[in-house]
């Protein structure tokens, strides 16, 4: 991972909390995170903090709306439009350019879904629950899908897992192992490719009407 990935930026107060909550609460889990730790490694007071937010769970809450609801707009603006090679290929880089701007939020969701508790049912009905039915709505416009019905929503899940995969495993799987950086640009840029590629050959492998009529 980059220096700059790992280091919040500089920036307006508000931004900061944000970046910072979202480092300690990807690295510690809600329960694991003080107000106290996130004003401290950002430099203000806890009352400061509180000028921005109301507490520890509205900044938590903050954090999963700046991360998940940019997705989710993408995936609806997605299921409204016509699903083309070339408009596959824009959404699959806008969504790794998001994710690259906050590569600590899959670790976040993926350590509230080990860890458990009444934040993962918050987390799963308020965010995952809507961008998993998005995707389900845009298979269930492809006429000639090589995929069984019942089949959507673990194709989608695949989906999720394969983007956000990248941002929990590829620093052990292929930094570790292989001394590359996954969360570099050019990390990044691969992976796009990678996702671009697959969804080709996935578009490619339709069912023919004589197919569904068997």
């Amino acid at each position: 991972m980059t220096v700059a990935q790992l280091t919040p930026a500089a920036g307006p107060t508000r931004e900061r909390l944000l970046d910072v909550s979202e480092l300690l609460f990807a690295e510690r889990g809600f329960a694991g995170t003080s107000v106290r730790d996130i004003s401290a490694r950002v430099g203000v007071t806890p009352g400061s903090l509180y000028n921005h937010f109301r507490g520890k769970q509205a900044l938590y809450e903050a954090v999963l709306d700046r991360g998940i609801r940019p997705l989710l707009d993408l995936m609806q603006q997605f299921a409204g439009s016509e699903q083309t090679i070339d408009a596959t290929d824009e959404i699959i880089g806008a969504i790794v350019r998001h994710l690259g701007q906050h590569p600590r939020l899959p670790r976040l969701i993926q350590h509230e879904a080990l860890a458990g508790g009444a934040h993962l049912t918050r987390l799963a009905h308020e965010w995952i629950r809507p961008l998993m039915a998005t995707g389900v709505a845009v298979m269930e416009r492809e006429p000639h899908s090589p995929w069984d019905r019942d089949e959507y929503p673990l194709v989608i899940a695949a989906w999720v897992q394969l983007v956000f995969g990248h941002f929990t495993l590829s620093p052990l799987l292929l930094g570790e192992t292989l001394d590359d950086d996954p969360l570099s640009p050019a990390g990044l840029e691969r992976h796009t490719r990678f996702l671009s590629k697959l969804a080709r050959v996935l578009m490619q492998a339709r069912r023919s009407p004589a197919d569904e009529s068997q």
